[in-house]
């Protein structure tokens, strides 16, 4: 019933809940404010981070559990020393992929963030264009900027990427 929920909710568009969104954050007094662009985040990037990490954990057998147990770990023991290092391919794809959909987000960072050092970098490239007239110059340096980290990041965890990707779509 909860994944129900969890579809059904990742399925609703963002601008259905931008304008009830904004006059609740500007009554708790989270407009121009980080956290409150946070919070937006993980509730919007929570569906999908339950389900990729749903579907990968699925695919542990639960024989090493079994053994863990029969070998005298409690409950904690094997989920921080057998089932969290299995999984940390599929924690890494999902903290790469949200954080690469967090630092690609324009619509919620033009609404919520109205003070200039507070934007993140995908507003930046909104900051080169006029009303006639747009600077290609700073607009194309800005844009390789902008992807300069997400790159960089992809190229060093690539591996562990692939490997979350490919054994959470695939059942073992």
């Amino acid at each position: 019933m909860l994944l129900v929920v969890f579809l059904v909710s990742s399925a609703m568009p963002l601008l259905l809940f931008l304008f009830p969104l904004f006059f609740m954050w500007k009554h708790l007094g989270l407009i121009n404010n980080l956290v409150g662009v946070m919070i937006i985040h993980a509730a919007r990037f929570a569906t999908f981070s339950t389900f990729l990490l749903r579907s990968y954990m699925v695919t542990i057998p639960r024989d090493f559990e079994d053994a863990a147990l029969i070998d005298g770990a409690n409950r904690l023991q094997v989920f921080t020393r057998i089932i969290v290092p299995i999984t940390k391919p599929g924690f890494l794809t999902v903290a790469l992929i949200v954080m690469l959909w967090g630092w690609n987000e324009f619509l919620v960072s033009v609404t919520f963030i109205h003070d200039p050092n507070l934007k993140p970098v995908a507003t930046s490239l909104y900051a080169f264009a006029s009303r006639f007239d747009r600077d290609w110059a700073l607009t194309n340096a800005a844009s390789v900027l902008m992807l300069a980290p997400a790159v960089i990041l992809f190229l060093i965890f690539q591996r562990q990427f692939i490997r979350g990707m490919t054994q959470g779509a695939v059942k073992g």
